[in-house]
């Protein structure tokens, strides 16, 4: 009898351990990691990440087009431009997910060749100055219908492989350092995004605690805050690419979110960008009826969402313009002994200034994390989390500006940035990756006791060292 009851126990435990595997124990919460990817497969040197809701992304790596610190408004401009172009260029259906990543890191000196010994003091001065670093990466997904069985269609696919390569060659020829990610790097991405480690060479994976506020993954933890609160837009009526800021009593333009790029006492933040393209004639006539039913209840609250309603009508009529769904938030990290409430104090404040009222209301920290992994977009709520807005207002509230690197060329001259880390630079311009001329002949013009003649050595030394000869000629002249 005994051994029939310890039989039955043991098939009950059996059925107990494969009804858990096979359909979990309910609690979606603790299996909300594993219902993301489906998996990265590559084609043709492209990483395309299938997620379980049957939609597929490419990511490009890309640098931004705006130099900061330029004080070019132009360029600020052709950015919007070339967004505004890339939406067009795809069309229905897809959605354009821009990632900027600042990683605060300690200057070391990268390359570990023989030096002289005031070249090796120079970099040692240097050594574990923090300063921030930047990534830009882009991800085009295109959407499916949501049902229970997915299908491959196979001229979806040639669409989506045709309009990543034109998005692709828009960026190209913008002049935009842009390639795509394999699959080795599309995973490793991935994986640095769930980790909120973008700085160390290798990465582990931890433990999640997630509540209203905040969440926390071992000896850090991060916070999710949503840029617009839909059920309370906050937003200036007007709004341009860039603000300006004053430096000596004049004024210099400035990335209009340049404040993402400065948030004290974090290890990493990460703005998500979303744009959502819609069937326009859809989303036209739901304004229409919107805009019939504020006229049916006359009142000046009505009365000013009527008037709203037909600019918007108007600005698309006359200059084509597309209407398009958009989501931003910042994932902000740091380690776990800082102070929350300092960096949310620090972005409201900044935000403000510019008439932007961050969200307040971000309590489902967990779903805006998960939804704001790369291809994972579309898992955003259509009626929480996205609001309907104009393409090139959309693009305004993209980050822009890149920060300086060091340039890829064998001639290297040191000079210091504005966060005060060293920067190689080709001052002939043509011996780089990059060519600026073919011209060699330069010149040194400063006061006295700046430096010019220790600046003349240092290049002679450097070119003759790349196998060039070099006539320097020193002329001195006073007034």
């Amino acid at each position: 009898m005994i051994i029939y009851v310890f039989i039955v126990f043991i098939a009950l435990c059996v059925g107990m351990a494969v009804s858990v595997y096979a359909f979990g124990t309910g609690g979606k919460r603790k299996r909300i990691f594993q219902d993301i990817y489906f998996s990265v497969e590559e084609a043709n040197g492209i990483g395309v990440i299938y997620t379980k809701t049957g939609e597929y992304s490419a990511v490009l790596k890309l640098e931004n087009p705006v130099q900061k610190y330029c004080a070019n408004i132009d360029s600020y401009y052709e950015f919007t431009q070339l967004f505004t172009a890339i939406a067009q260029t795809l069309g229905e259906g897809y959605a354009i997910h821009k990632q900027d990543i600042f990683i605060r890191k300690k200057f070391t000196e990268e390359s570990d060749e023989n030096r002289e010994f005031l070249s090796t003091s120079y970099f040692r001065y240097f050594n574990g100055r923090p300063y921030t670093d930047s990534e830009c990466y882009l991800t085009i997904t295109q959407e499916v219908k949501k049902s229970r069985l997915f299908s491959f269609d196979g001229k979806k696919w040639r669409d989506f492989l045709v309009k990543i390569r034109k998005v692709h060659d828009q960026l190209r020829d913008a002049g935009v350092q842009v390639r795509f990610l394999n699959r080795q790097e599309v995973n490793e991405y991935v994986d640095r995004y769930f980790a909120m480690n973008f700085r160390d060479k290798v990465v582990s994976m931890t433990n999640f605690k997630v509540d209203d506020e905040c969440i926390s993954m071992g000896d850090k933890r991060c916070k999710v805050y949503s840029l617009v609160d839909v059920d309370n837009v906050s937003l200036p009526s007007v709004i341009h690419p860039y603000t300006n800021v004053e430096v000596n009593n004049s004024s210099m333009p400035m990335d209009l979110v340049s404040v993402v790029s400065g948030i004290p006492n974090t290890e990493a933040v990460v703005y998500n960008q979303m744009i959502f393209i819609p069937n326009q004639k859809r989303e036209l006539a739901l304004l229409d009826k919107k805009k019939n039913r504020h006229a049916s209840m006359p009142n000046p609250g009505n009365q000013m969402a009527v008037e709203d309603i037909k600019r918007v009508q108007e600005v698309v009529a006359r200059e084509s313009k597309q209407l398009v769904y958009t989501h931003y938030n910042l994932v902000v990290a740091m380690s776990a002994d800082t102070d929350i409430h300092k960096c949310t104090n620090h972005l409201e404040n900044q935000f403000s200034r510019m008439g932007i009222h961050i969200s307040k209301r971000a309590y489902n920290q967990l779903e805006l994390f998960v939804n704001s992994f790369p291809g994972n977009c579309y898992g955003m709520n259509p009626d929480y989390d996205r609001f309907l807005t104009l393409g090139d207002a959309a693009a305004c509230l993209m980050y822009k500006e890149r920060i300086l690197h060091s340039e890829k060329t064998p001639l290297k001259i040191y000079y210091t940035d504005r966060q005060g880390v060293p920067v190689a630079i080709d001052i002939t311009g043509k011996e780089g990756a990059e060519k600026l001329t073919d011209n060699s002949n330069f010149f040194c013009l400063g006061p006295s006791g700046s430096g010019k003649s220790f600046h003349m050595e240092v290049s002679e030394v450097k070119t003759e060292t790349n196998g060039c000869k070099i006539g320097c000629c020193k002329t001195l002249i006073y007034s």
